[in-house]
């Protein structure tokens, strides 16, 4: 396989899934809540995702963008490029901090969630001291390990529930996918941006894109019904696998800890690695010192949830707005 297509795969996989998708709350929150109906959500937020994805990065190919700022000086102009930027700099580490505190704060009672999130910044660290193939290689393991904690899970039930589609008949389902895509497609985009950039051609795109697309879908749909096979044990869990893993196996939870460990460190690793890389490049900086800002950041973000919970929503919320505006700007001038 072509190494650019294998790169843009794996990121944009790891992205679309999430920095805290072992503990399953985002697919709780966003799909499975809704039943059947959430299948059916994922099955969109898959397609939408794949071709808002192959879209943008292909745009970005042929202007040459190495980064969100270059996509925003086509998107917005001049004008905004440059604070859009800032901002979206912002609140993608931001979610990143938060999500990694709500995990750290539902892993082990007892244990202070500030050592989850120092050695998951340490584990990071590490990968972007190590550059991009490090990277790019620990990413891959981590999606592979995920896909065998996930199996193992699934093999152990006997039954998988499907809700009648009368059941959460409303269009808040709708809404939720709506917000995951626009959240998790800017973090796919942001990341895979300077890996689009220099490709050798779209083609190239469309299958590292198709590959990640049909890895997500599987995942997902395999997360989804698990969850389901659960429901009564998890629905009310900000932790639902942790709750799982502590029925099936002794130390289960444990185990996700040091699972959610790697992938958050190697996830914050590829967040900081792509946002500061092309940041050092355009302005001509030392690369350390803008990466030592990023991680100082993730850290002090992720310390607040600690003491307002409510901050994780806000957050969140602010990020899926941002990426709501980019993409109905980017359909809009798509149809001008």
């Amino acid at each position: 396989m072509d190494k650019d297509a294998w790169q843009i795969a794996i990121v944009f996989a790891g992205s679309a899934l999430g920095v805290s998708y072992l503990g399953g709350y985002e697919w709780l929150h966003f799909f499975t809540y809704f039943g059947s109906w959430g299948t059916i959500g994922i099955i969109l937020v898959s397609l939408g995702m794949g071709w808002l994805g192959y879209s943008v990065l292909t745009l970005c190919h042929r202007i040459g963008a190495r980064s969100v700022y270059d996509l925003y000086l086509y998107l917005f102009g001049e004008a905004m490029a440059a604070s859009l930027s800032v901002v979206t700099h912002l609140l993608v580490v931001a979610y990143a901090g938060v999500m990694l505190s709500q995990q750290a704060s539902n892993l082990i009672d007892g244990l202070s969630p500030l050592w989850f999130i120092l050695l998951s910044i340490l584990i990071g660290i590490v990968f972007i001291m190590r550059r991009w193939k490090w990277i790019v290689s620990g990413m891959a393991i981590s999606l592979g390990v995920g896909v065998l904690f996930f199996g193992v899970i699934f093999f152990e039930q006997f039954h998988v529930p499907i809700p009648s589609l009368g059941y959460q008949m409303n269009l808040n389902w709708l809404v939720h996918s709506v917000f995951y895509l626009a959240l998790h497609t800017l973090l796919c985009v942001v990341v895979a941006i300077p890996v689009a950039g220099r490709s050798d051609s779209e083609k190239t795109i469309q299958l590292g894109v198709g590959l990640a697309t049909a890895f997500f879908f599987g995942l997902a749909i395999l997360g989804q019904a698990i969850l389901l096979a659960y429901w009564h044990d998890v629905h009310a869990s900000a932790l639902p696998t942790k709750q799982i893993l502590m029925q099936l196996i002794p130390l289960g939870d444990w185990l996700l800890v040091l699972l959610s460990l790697a992938h958050g460190g190697i996830m914050i690793a590829t967040i900081v690695y792509t946002l500061a890389a092309p940041v050092a490049q355009r302005h001509d900086l030392q690369f350390v010192p803008i990466v030592v800002v990023l991680l100082s950041m993730i850290l002090l973000v992720s310390l607040v949830p600690l003491a307002l919970p409510w901050t994780v929503s806000f957050i969140a919320s602010g990020a899926t707005y941002c990426g709501l505006l980019v993409f109905v700007r980017f359909i809009w001038k798509r149809q001008s």
